[in-house]
């Protein structure tokens, strides 16, 4: 099959992407126990207390060294600078500087909650004398408050490739940040990158009460809560925006009091069960039991929300295995879904992911090589909609002997596909279903043509 070269934008730079056509129709693999692959610090430094945490136990999780245990912190608990914070997808946080001068909400998200792209909010604190919160932002959406009794609140933020410092001028200012780092659509996965082959990262910032300075290179932005001047943007491919943007009222992501969607009730019904759980519990086996729990429920909406909620956070404790093996499971569609959607941002979400996470296929899980690469090109979401070879991959890809390929070619045909293109597919169902769906594909998108849709009769 001919292989065509698309030329795709990476941080500025043109690259030439061709999907591949490996690891077809290969043996399963065998899986292991789980394995966290680790967690990211910024730097050394001593390990001493900076904060206090003001959520029940199960709310914020704490993790020292990488390799470790996560665990759950209880109320009133010491927060000590070099730690990994994290508040779980669809939670939230919050933890404030001792003394007391500025509060952090850890706010994550979950798919249909709102329409933050990230999932989870990991945070490291800093000791420092210079600022009254010093902290490193790594995934996800924090709200910043100004707790003094009077003046103003100076706080340094980190993220990579970027540190900002936020002046919160009266008591009561709030600036929301959301940073959010990805793969772009069409950049194929790369087991040999370059120091420009790195996932692009956005940071934007909107200032929800107040007024709050931004000064990022020199530059300093003043921001006032809407009706103003309220949002300002960075990225890693064009740098910080020239100015602020107006806003006439916040935006539903960073605003705490936007009502919350209708499946809301059941993912509030999973988290409180979680924490119900998590109290007795560390928190991976916590979410090992929900995800029990999920394949016996029998109300459709919280059987989705137990699995979905127990996937994304089994990713945010870096449970990569038990991921894995939830994007193989027959039994459940709704996990194998969340997983497909938890692992593009998990390798997205840190510089060299990707490659960690093939050679994991290959150690742990026993995939061979073509087929790990098969996986990564996948969840790179790597195949343009504009190329007919693209559908004759993923089409092929239906037949795969893996499971998990499955899922993640009819995650990608599925979304390329345009609306009114359907044929029923089931990547569980028996091989004969699977080849006669992957047949009336076939027809739909014959090799060397793209996909129509037809007019619909008047």
């Amino acid at each position: 099959m001919n292989e065509r070269c698309v030329r795709v934008r990476v941080h500025g730079v043109g690259r030439c992407v061709r999907p591949l056509l490996v690891g077809m129709f290969l043996a399963v693999g065998t899986t292991t126990h789980a394995e966290e692959l680790g967690s990211r610090r910024v730097g050394w430094e001593p390990r001493v207390p900076v904060g206090k945490c003001l959520t029940p136990s199960g709310g914020l999780l704490v993790n020292e060294r990488p390799g470790q245990p996560w665990q759950s912190l209880d109320e009133k608990d010491d927060l000590h600078s070099r730690d990994l914070l994290l508040a779980l997808p669809g939670m939230k946080a919050k933890l404030a500087t001792h003394p007391l001068a500025v509060e952090l909400t850890l706010w994550s998200n979950l798919p249909g909650l709102t329409e933050f792209s990230g999932l989870q909010s990991a945070v490291v604190l800093h000791d420092s004398r210079a600022f009254d919160l010093d902290f490193t932002l790594h995934s996800g959406r924090v709200l910043v408050t100004n707790r003094k009794e009077k003046g103003t609140a100076r706080v340094w933020l980190r993220v990579e490739g970027e540190a900002f410092l936020l002046t919160l001028f009266e008591p009561g200012a709030a600036i929301c940040l959301g940073w959010y780092s990805f793969w772009p659509r069409g950049v194929s996965y790369n087991p040999t990158p370059n120091a420009d082959h790195v996932p692009a990262r956005t940071l934007a910032l909107v200032a929800v009460k107040g007024q709050v300075a931004v000064k990022v290179g020199g530059t300093q932005h003043t921001l006032s809560a809407p009706p103003g001047p309220a949002y300002f943007h960075w990225d890693s491919v064009n740098g910080a925006e020239q100015g602020s943007r107006t806003r006439r009222e916040l935006p539903a992501w960073a605003n705490l009091d936007a009502k919350p969607s209708a499946s809301a009730k059941a993912v509030r019904e999973a988290i409180d069960k979680y924490q119900a759980v998590a109290k007795d519990r560390e928190p991976r086996t916590a979410l090992y039991d929900l995800l029990a729990a999920a394949e016996k429920e029998r109300d459709r909406d919280h059987a989705k929300a137990l699995a979905e909620f127990a996937v994304f956070g089994l990713a945010a404790i870096n449970d990569i295995d038990r991921v894995m093996q939830a994007l193989g499971d027959a039994k459940q569609a709704d996990a194998r879904r969340a997983a497909v959607v938890t692992l593009r941002h998990w390798i997205g979400d840190a510089d060299g992911r990707d490659q960690r996470l093939h050679q994991f296929l290959i150690d742990r899980l026993g995939y061979t090589k073509p087929q790990a690469t098969t996986v990564l090109q996948l969840l790179h979401s790597a195949f343009p909609a504009d190329d007919p070879d693209t559908y004759e991959i993923l089409i092929a890809y239906l037949r795969h002997d893996k499971l998990a390929v499955r899922q993640l070619a009819w995650s990608n045909l599925s979304s390329l596909a345009p609306e009114g293109l359907s044929s029923p597919y089931d990547p569980a169902g028996s091989e004969a279903e699977r080849a006669k769906r992957a047949a009336a594909w076939k027809a739909l998108i014959p090799s060397g043509t793209l996909p129509t849709t037809k007019p619909k009769k008047k």
